[in-house]
């Protein structure tokens, strides 16, 4: 089968969950949260959409993995990449709304994905892109960056050039859940809450630079989109 892959990882201390309480709460709440978030947004599918063509997703550790095929032939217009690339942005606004960072890879190629065990090259380049990236980014392979800039208008946002790395623009606005009116300045004023807290919290250097790096990326967002306003 040949189709589109990425693995996400979420940020998240686990040795550290194992030695103190209240961090192996955290981790116990991180699980429940990944295993509810992608049925939930499975759920929100039309239903006249084969279930063939919504991302498979099987979960490992503190990783979510999904894949899709690139093409449909029953659907014309299904591009794999961008549905993909969609429920990434979904995934990590639930997840931020939570207070957790994720990172990964997204690869173009060969896999085979079955409700238990996925292997293939596509999975493990993006396996190495996730093991490789250093900060909460969701990074594409050439080849995904090659296919993206081939199918997808130029004038989407979706996916952006972001010092130097071509990666799933997370903070997309148009994928926030809520939808009524101000919901982006909301959820992107809370966002700045959770960065804020974990700034000022006691953690190790090595994750004080990943919630500093998530700063300057949202303010860097919210200055792009007009759409966003500070308050």
């Amino acid at each position: 089968m040949t189709g589109v892959i990425i693995g996400v990882a979420v940020v998240v201390a686990v040795q550290v969950a194992t030695q103190e309480r209240n961090k192996l709460d955290e981790l116990n709440n991180l699980i429940v949260l990944l295993k509810t978030a992608v049925p939930k947004l499975d759920g929100t599918v039309d239903p006249s959409v084969s279930r063939t063509l919504i991302p498979k997703h099987i979960y490992i550790s503190d990783s979510i993995i999904l894949s899709a095929p690139l093409e449909s032939d029953e659907m014309p217009t299904y591009r794999g990449l961008s549905i993909l690339v969609m429920r990434v942005i979904q995934i990590s606004h639930v997840l931020l709304s939570k207070g957790y960072l994720i990172r990964g890879g997204i690869s173009v190629g060969p896999v085979w994905h079955t409700d238990s065990n996925i292997i293939g090259t596509a999975y493990q380049e993006a396996y190495q892109i996730e093991t490789k990236t250093l900060v909460p980014r969701v990074e594409l392979s050439q080849g995904a960056k090659e296919l993206w800039n081939r199918t997808e208008s130029i004038a989407s946002t979706m996916c952006l050039d972001y010092k130097s790395h071509f990666m799933v623009n997370v903070l997309h606005d148009y994928y926030i859940q809520e939808t009524s009116y101000g919901a982006a300045e909301r959820a992107f004023e809370g966002y700045s809450r959770v960065i804020q807290e974990n700034l000022e919290a006691d953690h190790p250097e090595c994750v004080q630079y990943k919630w500093w790096w998530f700063k300057q990326y949202l303010e860097s967002e919210v200055i792009r989109n007009g759409f966003i306003i500070h308050t």
